[in-house]
């Protein structure tokens, strides 16, 4: 496992590991030879606990360095006292910075604090950051404070005026290196209100073309970029082919066409008001034009422009990909997603792209993203509805995975259908698999019922769903030595079952 390998040989980024505290010494042996998570956790609990800053500080980096392991796809075992975490970062940064010595530089327990934060920052932070740049830091600290300052000011509300004054110093300040500069302007990148966008704008205008770039990505975010896309539209122009980095990219995809749809590539418009209003809904000229666009894809009665509608009310490149606000639309898009489903699916001719039910999966990928409870009997029929192609029956699991996840009550029509799919013979095996699937993490008996029968399921597939199912959060203590028995009858090596990993990895845990 790369997560626990890696964080043996890890000590810290900034400090020697040379502490005071001679528990926190022994804490730092034993996490360099740790092998279980829980060991781990023991150790870095003692660092994050001690009296003395560097050992804080370590306990602080160590949360760092184990969650940009995360994206490997292991979680973080300090995961769990996040809130501790964050805590302990925001004391560290409330007092004066600590002097430098042997042990680590002048300012390395605000180092260690701001990459702890950088990820979880929020408005409440802006006052403690803004009193780190006001000391004009270099290096890490700056590079960090800028970090926590981009997280700061993307939050929702009013970003604090104070900090984006001072950010917009930065930006503008000739004498720091022009990667400094630019990370300043990339800490405006998603802050809202007038200030931040004036300052991007002004950015655009400097000398150094990749700072133009840096600003004019940041005018890409959110609904800014539909009043500032002529001048997106100039700068695109202008810059040098072999000047172009990555943001130039950003923007010149920004200015480009959106998403066709998801599920009809194919079937195009006829009539050249609604390819106009297809065009405007993939690269937008203004916020007024792309509300409409999509209203007459929505209401055109025509079953392949209204799936395309669909399909950019779901996507996160469509609809709201310039921050438009979705949802006027969610009731009448709601509606129109149900009478789809109350239709025949459409047929393959209609989206050469996906086949038959196209216009089905388009409805079933609305419901997945805004279906009540209510919905539960539409879920129902499209899970267990016969014809369904291949597509509209992965959608449809898709769908009663994510409602399930999102309401209070697991509702027992939509458990007794995925029930059902998960026991038929007729069905394809992965079909079984993900209805078994997609009843994991649910807190309820009759829940708990399906998995365990799936669990002692002839099907060797289901029967390592359930398996680890049982192994989730709720249920693992109950069902422990139920599970082990079940994981030790498994084939290993090359035959061992797809997913049987992971029993086993929860169980080891």
């Amino acid at each position: 496992m790369f997560m626990l390998s890696f964080l043996r040989e890890f000590r810290s980024w900034y400090w020697s590991g040379d502490f005071d505290d001679p528990e926190a010494r022994e804490a730092l042996a034993a996490h360099a030879v740790a092998g279980t998570p829980e060991e781990f956790r023991r150790a870095f609990l003692v660092l994050l606990r001690s009296t003395d800053v560097a050992a804080r500080g370590t306990a602080l980096d160590l949360y760092d360095r184990a969650g940009a392991t995360s994206r490997f796809g292991e979680e973080s075992p300090y995961e769990p006292y996040r809130e501790e975490v964050l805590a302990t970062a925001r004391e560290l940064l409330a007092g004066p910075p600590r002097p430098g010595d042997a042990r680590a530089f002048e300012g390395a327990d605000h180092a260690s604090a701001l990459l702890a934060l950088k990820n979880d920052a929020g408005p409440q932070d802006a006052e403690a950051v803004r009193a780190v740049l006001l000391r004009r830091p270099d290096g890490d600290l700056l590079d960090n404070a800028l970090g926590v300052t981009r997280s700061a000011l993307a939050g929702p509300g009013t970003p604090d005026a104070q900090l984006v004054a001072l950010v917009g110093e930065l930006v503008f300040d000739t004498s720091l290196d022009v990667d400094e500069r630019g990370m300043a302007v990339g800490a405006l990148r998603q802050a809202g209100g007038a200030e931040a966008t004036a300052l991007l704008v002004r950015a655009t205008g400097v000398d150094d073309v990749h700072l133009q770039q840096e600003a004019a990505w940041g005018l890409t975010f959110g609904s800014r970029f539909y009043a500032h896309r002529p001048l997106l539209e100039r700068l695109d122009a202008e810059w040098p082919e072999a000047e172009r980095r990555f943001e130039a990219g950003e923007v010149r995809s920004a200015l480009g066409l959106g998403p066709h749809s998801t599920y009809w590539h194919g079937a195009d418009p006829e009539g050249e008001g609604l390819r106009r209003a297809h065009r405007e809904l993939r690269a937008p000229s203004s916020k007024r034009a792309h509300r409409q666009a999509f209203r007459t894809m929505l209401y055109s009665g025509l079953v392949p422009l209204v799936g395309i509608a669909l399909d950019h009310f779901c996507d996160a490149d469509g609809l709201t990909r310039f921050g438009l606000d979705r949802e006027p639309f969610e009731r009448p898009v709601r509606a129109l997603a149900r009478h789809l489903l109350r239709l025949s699916p459409s047929p393959a001719a209609s989206s050469p792209g996906s086949g038959a039910g196209a216009s089905h999966a388009s409805a079933l990928d609305v419901l997945a993203q805004v279906a009540g409870p209510e919905d539960a009997p539409v879920l129902a029929a499209a899970l267990l509805r016969p014809d369904a192609a291949p597509l509209v029956r992965q959608r449809a699991l898709c769908a009663a995975q994510l409602s399930l996840g999102r309401w209070d009550v697991p509702d027992e029509r939509l458990v007794a259908a995925l029930e059902e799919l998960a026991f038929d013979p007729e069905a394809a095996m992965d079909d079984r698999t993900h209805a078994v699937n997609a009843l994991a993490d649910l807190p309820s008996p009759r829940v708990t019922e399906v998995l365990l029968r799936a669990a002692r399921s002839g099907a060797l597939p289901v029967q390592v769903e359930g398996a680890l199912g049982l192994t989730g959060g709720h249920l693992i203590e109950e069902h422990r030595a139920f599970v082990h028995g079940l994981a030790d009858s498994w084939p290993g090596g090359e035959d061992e079952p797809d997913r049987a990993w992971l029993v086993h990895l929860a169980l080891d845990e």
